[in-house]
Order: structure tokens, then C-alpha cells, then sequence
């Protein structure tokens, strides 16, 4: 089970570009009266819901493996894992709806898919940002190797303070 969780951060960059770019593409095409840009949109849409699956899949299964958890870092991850249940199935809803209008597809029902998408574009954005603030504010999945590569001792590079160094060894003067 430990092999998932390097996998969660390989999957939630795919439906925050695609989600994102559905709506933008929509828009667009909205905007120019393009039925290509809408095809567009419609394939990134698919895509994405797909690839937001497979990120809540290997989120939930990798959940269980970052341990001990803090009180703050247990609130945004309940929190990301809310909203990233919550827009996986509000991107499978939009799908569902696009393929139901496909011969149907344009006027009134096409600005109010466009705005649906919108929400959709703001909840995994929300969920992207929620998710990098368990990262790069709390660690949440980050391990530390087992060997430090550091340049020898007395070379520029090891003078640097960004220069990991061993535990309890002081830095250079």
C-alpha cells in the first residue's frame, strides 16, 4: 500500500490542468462562436474527470500513510479531502451532462455549462491550493532520503547556507 502515495502528487497536476483548461477552452469558444474550441473543452473535460478519478483514488489510498498527523494538518486534509471528493464528482455530473446535450449543444444551455464549468475550474484550483498547503506548509508526504548528496567540504556550494548538512553538525563560519 506505501507504494501509492508517490503516486497522489504524479496524478493532481493532470485534472488541475485539464479541468482548468476545459473551462477556459468553453469560454472561448463561447466568446468566438467556435465549434472547435468547444470540442476542445469537451475532450479536456473527459480527460480531466478521468485523470480527477485517478488522483482521488491514489489520495485515498495514500490518506492512511502519512502519520502521525497533526491537529492542523488533519483539518486541511479532511478539508482537500472533501473538496476533492466533491469536485471528482461534480467533474463526472458536467461529463455526464455534456454527453447528454451533445445534439443540443448551444444557446442558453451552452452559457449555463460554461458557468457550471467555471465552478468546476474554482473547486479543483481550491483543492490544488488546499493540497500544496498540506505539502510545502505542513510536509504532509514528504520524506527525507536516506543519503544527503552535499558538495566536499570547502567548495563554494558547501559554504552556502541552502547546503543540507548531517544532524547536529554546526554550520561553517
Amino acid at each position: 500500500m506505501q507504494h501509492f502515495l508517490p503516486d497522489h502528487p504524479g496524478f493532481v497536476h493532470f485534472p488541475l490542468g485539464l479541468l482548468a483548461a476545459a473551462f477556459v477552452f468553453e469560454l472561448l469558444g463561447l466568446i468566438f462562436r467556435r465549434d472547435s474550441l468547444h470540442d476542445l473543452g469537451r475532450g479536456a473535460l473527459f480527460l480531466g474527470t478521468l485523470a480527477a478519478l485517478a488522483a482521488v483514488g491514489t489520495g485515498l489510498a495514500a490518506e492512511g500513510l502519512v502519520k502521525p498527523v497533526p491537529r492542523a494538518l488533519g483539518s486541511l486534509l479532511d478539508l482537500h479531502k472533501l473538496l476533492a471528493l466533491a469536485t471528482a464528482a461534480l467533474a463526472v455530473i458536467l461529463s455526464m451532462w455534456r454527453i447528454s446535450v451533445r445534439k443540443r449543444y448551444h444557446g442558453g444551455v451552452r452559457a449555463a455549462f460554461v458557468a457550471a464549468l467555471a465552478a468546476l475550474a474554482v473547486a479543483v484550483l481550491w483543492t490544488g491550493h488546499v493540497g500544496g498547503r498540506m505539502v510545502y506548509d505542513h510536509g504532509a508526504g514528504v520524506t527525507v532520503g536516506r543519503r544527503t548528496y552535499a558538495a566536499p567540504r570547502g567548495t563554494p556550494a558547501a559554504s552556502s547556507p541552502n547546503t543540507p548538512r548531517p544532524a547536529g553538525e554546526a554550520e561553517a563560519p
